[in-house]
């Protein structure tokens, strides 16, 4: 062999290895029907996620030790392993929580202007290439307590509404801060920026993807139609049809803002509405009737800061004067399980026993409500209607003394931990929630698939809808809705809460 031949030899093989130490590098590997190297999917995927920016509200400093499920933290956490698993590193996260909109405002400015003014070599880049690629996903921090109270963290409101509506310096506040995280969003978006916004539309701003999260309406008419499920409303004649009390909580009832009581009823009557208008059902103290409009959501509202406060209404409600008799009550519509849990401590001082799990037993809860309206459950084997006995034109809940003093069905929403245990003993028959787990992978989905400037159509959860005041890719949130026969496979499974917690 040559010295020419040789040297060629040499020169073949040090290019070979150095091709092998650069492939490997990158995670190649060859193709055995070519011969050529290619790149493996997981080598570029830390260099295609881009980054992200969180900015979330804080919980509220109003949340009382009785914590529900559905919280700001929660949420936090959730998104923030949902993009780890979908490749985020730490380093490509920016998270940001506020107690109010003014330090959101400020934090998201800082951050965009650090972006803008970044240098291309920085760790950021620039947003237009792939390194640099960023999403931020930013749900306003508008504190709603006294609006909404125990539904405050996940509302969304049809339109923005400051937190305290007797304030006017705090509207302006907040009006300002508002602006100001539009100007931000809008000079991230002009830049190359991606925006998911959550929860409530953000005035003067467009983002890529909205996702609302739970609305009022949504509240009630989840409950009312696990109700008319539960009580099997559509096989009910009208000879005997079913005792249903619907409670509307508000804290201040006399107040300015009882939005969130109006659209909760709406839903709720969009369900109801029907039955009562087919005598199929009545309510006992006559609060609602054929009559009935889905504007009368004042005739079932009331004042509820305390538990006594339900107590009394709902002991109100099925009073009789006769000293050993009891107003029949089938099911009861408590919006909350604050609600929920008084309206059970009421029960049990006024005789009655037994659980919801013994009215209609083969008909389970349907869990994952998607869409809501127009969900239909899969009912089974029914337990028959009671006979009416005696005087056809009596009045319905006249029924006998055993019979009206039955356990009735009773909703409600936001598991609350320390609620737990009456759905696992049947005093309560259901609670609500946002199904945070599962609505976060689709969220980080999003992320990825916009840095990666992939087409959003590929998540099948998202479709366009007008939700934000213009057309645009929405993500309409999945709710959960939880009893005792789905509650290990709901809530204990996927990490929500422990056995302990549900006193199992």
């Amino acid at each position: 062999m040559g010295k020419g031949t040789s040297h060629i030899i040499r020169a073949f093989v040090s290019l070979a290895m150095a091709g092998s130490l650069m492939c490997a590098t990158a995670g190649c590997s060859t193709d055995p029907s070519t011969g050529t190297a290619t790149t493996s999917p997981s080598a570029t995927t830390a260099a295609s996620t881009g980054h992200v920016a969180l900015f979330l509200p804080s919980n509220s400093p109003n949340l009382s030790q009785n914590v529900p499920l559905n919280n700001w933290n929660t949420l936090n956490d959730s998104l923030e392993n949902a993009l780890s698993t979908d490749g985020f590193s730490g380093k490509s996260m920016n998270r940001e929580t506020s107690g109010s909109l003014a330090s959101q405002s400020d934090a998201l400015r800082r951050y965009v202007q650090e972006r803008l003014n970044a240098d291309s070599k920085e760790q950021y880049g620039d947003p237009q290439t792939e390194q640099g690629a960023t999403t931020i996903v930013i749900a306003p921090a508008v504190r709603l307590d006294r609006n909404y109270g125990e539904y405050s963290h996940f509302i969304t409101t049809p339109n923005q509404e400051p937190s305290d509506q007797d304030a006017s310096d705090t509207d302006s506040d907040e009006s300002s801060s508002m602006r100001q995280i539009a100007d931000s969003l809008n000079k991230a978006k002009n830049a190359g920026m991606h925006v998911v916004v959550l929860s409530n539309p953000i005035d003067g701003f467009v983002p890529n993807v909205y996702v609302p999260l739970v609305t009022a309406a949504d509240i009630g008419r989840m409950q009312a139609q696990q109700i008319v499920s539960k009580l099997d409303l559509d096989a009910v004649s009208e000879s005997n049809p079913k005792a249903i009390e619907v409670l509307l909580p508000n804290t201040d009832p006399s107040g300015k803002n009882n939005s969130f009581q109006a659209q909760a009823f709406e839903g709720i009557w969009e369900v109801l509405g029907p039955y009562f208008r087919q005598r199929k059902a009545y309510s006992p103290s006559q609060r609602l009737s054929f009559f009935t409009t889905k504007s009368d959501y004042k005739d079932v509202m009331f004042k509820a800061t305390k538990d006594s406060q339900i107590e009394d209404e709902l002991k109100s409600r099925l009073e009789t004067k006769g000293r050993d008799a009891a107003v029949r009550i089938d099911g009861i519509l408590a919006m909350n399980d604050f609600t929920a849990a008084a309206s059970i401590k009421a029960l049990k001082t006024m005789g009655y026993s037994g659980s919801s799990m013994d009215v209609n037993p083969s008909i389970t809860i349907f869990d994952v409500v998607g869409n809501i309206a127009g969900r239909k459950p899969l009912n089974r084997q029914r337990v028959p209607n009671p006979a009416q006995s005696g005087d056809e034109s009596a009045q319905p809940s006249q029924t006998t003394k055993t019979d009206s003093k039955q356990w009735p069905i009773i909703t409600g929403f936001g598991a609350y931990i320390s609620d737990i245990p009456n759905i696992v003993n049947g005093l309560q028959w259901m609670t609500g929630l946002v199904d945070v787990h599962a609505n976060t992978g689709t969220i980080a989905q999003i992320a990825l698939q916009l840095n990666r400037k992939e087409k959003l159509s590929n998540i099948a959860e998202l479709k366009t809808s007008d939700d934000y005041g213009s057309e645009i890719p929405t993500l309409h949130i999945t709710l959960l809705a939880v009893s005792a026969a789905n509650l290990k496979a709901a809530l204990i499974d996927p990490g929500y809460i422990s056995l302990a917690d549900a006193d199992m």
